[in-house]
């Protein structure tokens, strides 16, 4: 259960990996056409991140994140530390989660950081990532990517807890046998 979580926080990160650094938009001197170009670009590749994780497209997914990045939202809820790791597993999501979707409800880009909210719907292929096979999966969650130098440096995510609990197997306690 922990896996998934951490797993489903992570996929909220993909759409966030492919950012270009929006630096510009605090240089002194920079102009209001520039910055909203920057911005704009920011939040239509930040948008594209989504399909390639959907689609399992790992060079997509590779060229947008540093090789020292840290996804402080990963497995059981620590940080993933390097780049490698980071796309390995959001390439990996699109393996075990069958017509995996990705529908941005709002985002927006400050500086060196975007802002997703995301809807995240999609059927568990199999047990691995805490859900049982063929359960739905319908959450939403937001995702704080920093990016530097067109690269995802850092990932944080934040999911719903309860509505993500709804989608988990009852606990073994609760699957006793009434007499």
């Amino acid at each position: 259960m922990k896996h998934f979580s951490a797993s489903l926080a992570v996929i909220a990160a993909f759409s966030l990996l492919s950012c270009n650094n929006s630096e510009t938009a605090t240089v002194a001197g920079a102009s209001k056409d520039s910055t909203s170009s920057v911005t704009e670009q920011n939040l239509a590749k930040n948008r594209s991140i989504y399909k390639a994780i959907e689609s399992g497209d790992s060079a997509t997914i590779s060229g947008l994140i540093a090789d020292d990045a840290v996804d402080h939202q990963g497995p059981n809820g620590g940080d993933l530390k390097g780049g490698t790791n980071i796309a390995h597993m959001l390439t990996d999501m699109h393996n075990h989660v069958k017509d995996l979707k990705f529908d941005v409800v709002a985002d927006a880009a400050n500086g060196d950081y975007v802002f997703t909210m995301v809807n995240v719907t999609g059927t568990a292929n199999d047990n691995s990532m805490g859900m049982t096979a063929g359960n739905k999966m319908d959450d939403k969650s937001v995702d704080v990517v920093k990016v530097k130098d067109g690269k995802m440096v850092e990932h944080w995510g934040f999911v719903d807890w309860q509505q993500m609990m709804k989608m988990m197997p009852k606990p073994m306690g609760d699957m006793k046998e009434k007499k």
